[in-house]
């Protein structure tokens, strides 16, 4: 899949924002083609990121480099990128994000884990045992 310039990342998002209120913002940028908050799949409520597509790359570019607050919260945007390319953009950093391995055998833990250059559970920093 190819990564698509126009079209960005907004995590963070509060809880009070809807989709008409993230096009709100980022449509004082410019033109915005699509705005979407992604929702959970079980329980339908609007998770904490979506993504915004504008008709200009340009301004996309441009976009990313401000810093942005929406409605008193501070939000991450950045570059979308497909979920078949993370993988293959994270093995040039020397870390690749699954959401299992090959000796993962929690599911819940492995989500967010990742997976070192032996194919080995890499647990976040935060549940590490030190």
């Amino acid at each position: 899949m190819e990564i698509d310039p126009r079209k960005l990342f907004i995590g963070g998002i509060s809880w009070d924002t809807n989709e008409e209120r993230l096009r709100d913002y980022f449509q004082t940028f410019r033109d915005v083609t699509e705005a979407v908050i992604m929702k959970d799949r079980t329980t339908g409520r609007a998770r904490v990121f979506g993504f915004v597509v504008f008709a200009d790359p340009v301004v996309a570019e441009r976009v990313v480099k401000d810093k942005h607050i929406i409605y008193g919260r501070t939000v991450e945007v950045k570059k979308a990128v497909p979920r078949d390319d993370q993988q293959i953009i994270n093995k040039g950093n020397g870390s690749v994000h699954k959401s299992s391995g090959p000796n993962c055998t929690k599911k819940d833990f492995c989500r967010q884990i990742s997976i070192d250059s032996h194919g080995e559970c890499v647990p976040p920093l935060s549940i590490r045992r030190l």
